[in-house]
């Protein structure tokens, strides 16, 4: 999996059970907490899946971000890809 879906899925981990998960504000915090990255590479990769309208990043009084529908359709996709790979 390429480095930014691997950010990609630790939001969707962080988001994944709540009631509206596109509509939670993940900090960055919390990504960084959960990923062996360093921040510079994590801000790289959030830009990128910025530009593929898979998350939103938001900049209140601190920076959150928003997966969207199309993230959580392409990590659930590329989950379902990696279990399929995994049973051959």
């Amino acid at each position: 999996m390429d480095p930014q879906y691997q950010t990609l899925q630790t939001i969707y981990d962080i988001v994944k059970n709540d009631a509206q998960p596109t509509t939670y504000l993940c900090s960055t915090r919390d990504i960084i907490l959960r990923q062996i990255a360093g921040w510079s590479s994590i801000e790289k990769h959030l830009e990128l899946l910025e530009m593929e309208k898979l998350i939103i990043i938001k900049k209140l009084d601190r920076v959150v971000i928003c997966i969207t529908s199309a993230g959580i359709a392409v990590i659930e996709m590329l989950t379902q890809h990696q279990a399929s790979n995994h049973i051959k």
